[in-house]
């Protein structure tokens, strides 16, 4: 077991050299490119397999640091130093890395092979690997980095190869027009995250998790330094804020559909929306001990963003954008969870949500290249008849996601709705006890309209009758290479929740719940609580979960179209509200992009009017001077010098007439000479 921990920078190292041997070797290997992904991720895959069997069975580890444990493994270096400080460098392996990790590469390698089909015929397929492994590389170093600087960087190289992926199809607008909005939006909390990063160095000298859990909780006693990491953490917040698509930095999420299929399940399942999470938790050593407001902040994002996007998603009719705005939401379910203390609870969604969506996202591949690249489920209808093993994953996943009892999302679900209700903060003790009680609202609410919009999408893609009779007659299952991840990936959609179930513990004696909770447990900030509030959380949640489906069915199953069309005009003002997603986007197009264009239209006058204007002032003016100068040289310097000129050229011209050569005029000029110069001495006398 100690080799695969101490090998375990093998994990990050694979999928990087695999990257740049798919980019060397593109010309050769063209749709082959698949071979080398698959089998790398797979092996990195396994290696963290061993990795997490290392962890548990590691006795001599696992003393707590608050929010973190010890690790199991740790290998760092200087890597810079300034002045007295030095900043550095390494990989750890630690309880929550060593669950991250299968998660992250299992994903990776079902999506990697998926893509060999699915990708099939694509003129680019070594650079959309060479891109995927990359990205998975990013993540890896992402969890098991020691360190918020080592973070950064792989946090960074995850969006430029979000980038890539997005706009895979560049010669299309909108993948063009994706790629460049879901740049430019995480950006804007990138800034706001490597502010924090500073501040947090500035105030406690230090970068790395143990440096930061061993500082923090001294460092807060001081109200001034106290107030300072406040802020850093809500600017690290920042940087969650945008790479896990919480509002406001929502909206690049939904352009990140018009990548290929399989680059949305890894970027919305595994890789870079759930970094803003795990950055959150990670660094809860700071967003734990900072003043109580941070995380009201936190929890109120998470609600806020849960709840709007899964009311979006209710009228969303592209199937990709449907799970999309669901990504946002369960995202939001996590945030919430993190800012509540329910760090336990948020983490473990995090798990079993990353095996449900990615399963989500594949399937609906399948579904769109049964349907002839048709996205749109108002054409769809009938396909669980054509293509029985994507429906009945779909069915996996959608039962996951809805919070039906037994799958897996029913259980991280009612961690985190526990978490909402039983809500310690001390800044929000003195609140109303309405306003206390409002993020388990909310999250009631969005488990209500999660379990609705999931049963919309599924009864209008696998049931009822075709809508497009020429798409559903050509429709046809998937090939192996696309169905087969879906089956691997159902097992852990449906299951992983039941690995927390005493019922599991009694028949395994693995009290693998307990494994979690100790491993990744937040002392001080999760509490006890009665089995009969358990109980009562878990009928509500399964209550709305059903209610949700049952309105979803009945409205789309029973209820005719004109019937709903007619509701709809009832309720007209609030529909097209919706349907244009609060109009968040057009918020965003007048006060930023064409506030932006107004301003670069103006600085562009100005440049043009006035500092060209200036610019041209004053070459008209040299030209004119030089003119002037010209002139004056010519008639005035010139002139002088022609003047003396010509005074010599006309004395020798006299002097020339005087040259006879006749001796007897010599000596009469000489006399006249000699005369005038004594009459003239004698009248100066």
């Amino acid at each position: 077991m100690d080799f695969f921990l101490n090998t375990a920078w093998v994990i990050a190292a694979l999928p990087l050299a695999v990257s740049a041997l798919i980019a060397m070797f593109a010309g050769v290997l063209r749709d082959r490119a698949w071979i080398p992904g698959t089998v790398g991720m797979l092996i990195t895959f396994l290696w963290s397999v061993g990795v997490l069997a290392a962890v548990i069975a590691d006795p001599g580890h696992g003393g707590e640091v608050l929010y973190n444990t010890v690790p199991a493994w740790k290998a760092s270096f200087d890597w810079a130093s300034f002045g007295p400080y030095t900043v550095r460098m390494g990989f750890q392996v630690d309880n929550l890395t060593a669950l991250m990790l299968p998660m992250i590469t299992l994903v990776s390698v079902c999506v990697q092979y998926y893509s060999s089909a699915y990708m099939h015929g694509d003129k680019r397929i070594p650079r959309f690997y060479a891109a995927l492994n990359l990205f998975t590389m990013a993540m890896l170093v992402l969890v098991m980095a020691d360190n918020l600087f080592l973070l950064l960087v792989a946090w960074e190289i995850m969006g430029l190869c979000s980038y890539l992926l997005i706009g895979h199809w560049y010669e299309q607008a909108w993948p063009r027009y994706g790629q460049i909005k879901a740049f430019l939006t995480t950006r804007v909390g990138d800034i706001g995250m490597m502010v924090g990063i500073f501040i947090v160095f500035f105030a406690a000298r230090d970068l790395t998790w143990a440096g930061l859990a061993e500082k923090v909780p001294v460092l807060v006693q001081d109200p001034a330094t106290a107030s300072l990491l406040a802020l850093g953490a809500f600017l690290l917040f920042t940087g969650a804020i945008g790479k896990s698509a919480q509002f406001p930095l929502h909206t690049w999420l939904p352009d990140a559909m018009a990548g290929p299929t399989p680059g949305s399940a890894i970027i919305h399942a595994a890789t870079m929306v759930a970094a803003g999470v795990y950055l959150v938790g990670r660094a809860f050593m700071i967003f734990g001990h900072v003043p109580a407001w941070v995380l009201v902040v936190v929890t109120f994002v998470g609600a806020f963003t849960s709840l709007f996007a899964a009311s979006i998603a209710t009228l969303r009719w592209d199937i990709k954008e449907v799970l999309a705005y669901s990504t946002i939401s369960q995202l939001g379910y996590m945030i919430m969870a993190m800012g509540l203390g329910g760090w336990t609870a948020g983490n473990f969604h995090l798990l079993t949500h990353a095996f449900f969506k990615a399963l989500l996202f594949l399937a609906a591949g399948s579904v769109i290249h049964a349907h002839h690249h048709n996205q749109l489920l108002h054409k769809m209808g009938g396909l669980r008849k054509k293509i029985p093993i994507t429906f009945w994953t779909w069915m996996v996943g959608y039962a996951a996601l809805a919070g039906i009892p037994g799958f897996s999302g029913f259980f991280s679900k009612d961690e985190l709705l526990l978490a909402a209700l039983e809500w310690h903060n001390p800044l929000v003790a003195t609140w109303p006890i309405w306003l206390q009680k409002l993020p388990f609202a909310m999250a009631l609410t969005t488990a209500f309209l999660t379990a609705y919009y999931m049963t919309r999408a599924t009864y209008l893609a696998f049931f009822g009758e075709p809508r497009d009779m020429h798409l559903y007659e050509q429709a046809h299952e998937s090939p192996k290479a696309m169905t087969i991840p879906l089956i691997i990936l159902a097992v852990p959609a449906a299951l992983y929740g039941w690995l927390g179930t005493p019922l599991f513990n009694h028949f395994t004696n693995l009290d693998w719940m307990v494994f979690i909770q100790n491993f990744l447990h937040l002392p001080g900030l999760e509490h006890h609580v009665e089995f009969s509030t358990e109980l009562m959380v878990t009928g509500m949640a399964t209550a709305a979960g059903l209610l949700g489906i049952f309105l979803g069915w009945y409205l789309y199953a029973v209820v005719r179209p004109e019937t709903r069309a007619a509701w709809i005009a009832r309720f007209r003002p609030v529909y097209t509200l919706v349907r244009n997603k609060y109009y968040v986007d057009e918020f965003y197009d007048l006060v930023a992009v064409k506030t932006t264009e107004a301003l670069s239209r103006a600085v562009a006058w100005f440049d043009l009017n006035v500092v060209d204007g200036l610019v041209n002032l004053s070459g008209t003016l040299s030209v004119y001077a030089s003119e002037a100068a010209a002139w004056f040289d010519k008639h005035v310097v010139d002139a002088l010098v022609n003047m003396w000129a010509d005074i010599a050229r006309a004395l020798g011209a006299a002097f020339r007439r005087l040259s006879t050569g006749y001796v007897q005029q010599y000596m009469f000029t000489f006399l006249v000479m000699l005369v005038a110069s004594v009459v003239l001495v004698q009248v100066i006398r």
